[in-house]
This record gives structure tokens, C-alpha cells and sequence, in this order.
């Protein structure tokens, strides 16, 4: 009976590794169409602003004021974007190459791509070599007594 109750625990240690597995890309396929729809948005905007100045050239006025907000509507919707992508770089464990964009393995130091320098992409905990837990020798007592005077 033993072996039996050994195969149900790991048959729901798969299950629950699955589940988990699970969350994981549906939290990121949301992440992903929440980013295509802000895409989407953000070139709906582009339009609209060149049809504005378009529409502005064509009839010889001017109109800064409404020129500078659809600016800045499509420089949140760029930052809110950013941060989509940041988020679904963390989820995947890639980070991004400021040149060229491509997608590189956490703790690259040069795109795979370009061959630009990752350092600055780099998280600083990710950076710091993390300290490995070393063996000290033991002390005789002598060299106890010698350390303590």
C-alpha cells in the first residue's frame, strides 16, 4: 500500500506543478492581448493626431493646444505599453536589448543579436554575484586560544 499512496502524492505534486504552470500563461497570454489592444489604441491615436494636423495645414490654422494633448494621451498610453512589456519581460525571465529590441535570457551580457552590452538592462540584485555558503576549517583549540588574545 505504500507504493500506491508514493504514486498518488506524486501524481498530485504533477497536478499541482501543472495548475501552476497553468496560471502562468494565462496570466501572461492576458498580459500579451492587453498589450496588442493597447497597441492597437496607440495607432487609432497616431492617426487621429495626423488627421488633426492634417485637417489644421489644410484649413491654414493652427491649434497647438490640441495638437500637445493628443501628444501626451499617446506618451501615457507609450509609458503604460513600457510597463506592459516589463512585465511580460519578467514573466517570460528575458530582458531586452536597448538597441535592437531583441529578447535576450535574464543575466546575458551582450544581445544575442547585435552584440550590444546587456550591463545596463541588468537588475542590480542580478549584477551582485550572490555570496555561496563556504566551508571554514576548525580551529584546534590552540589556534582558538591564539585567536581569542
Amino acid at each position: 500500500m505504500g507504493t500506491f499512496d508514493e504514486l498518488l502524492a506524486k501524481a498530485k505534486e504533477l497536478a499541482k506543478a501543472a495548475g501552476n504552470k497553468t496560471e502562468e500563461v494565462v496570466g501572461l497570454t492576458k498580459l500579451r492581448m492587453q498589450a496588442a489592444q493597447l497597441r492597437s489604441e496607440i495607432d487609432s491615436n497616431y492617426m487621429k493626431l495626423g488627421e488633426i494636423i492634417y485637417e489644421l495645414s489644410k484649413a491654414g490654422t493652427e491649434n497647438q493646444e490640441l495638437v500637445n494633448m493628443c501628444i501626451a494621451e499617446l506618451e501615457v498610453q507609450q509609458e503604460e505599453l513600457a510597463k506592459l512589456n516589463e512585465k511580460i519581460n519578467e514573466m517570460k525571465n528575458v530582458i531586452q536589448c536597448p538597441d535592437c529590441g531583441a529578447s535576450n535570457p535574464n543575466g546575458s551580457l551582450f544581445c544575442a543579436r547585435c552584440g550590444a552590452s546587456l550591463k545596463a538592462v541588468q537588475k542590480p540584485e542580478d549584477e551582485q554575484p550572490q555570496e555561496e555558503d563556504t566551508v571554514q576549517p576548525a580551529l584546534s583549540q590552540d589556534q582558538s586560544e591564539k585567536q581569542s588574545d
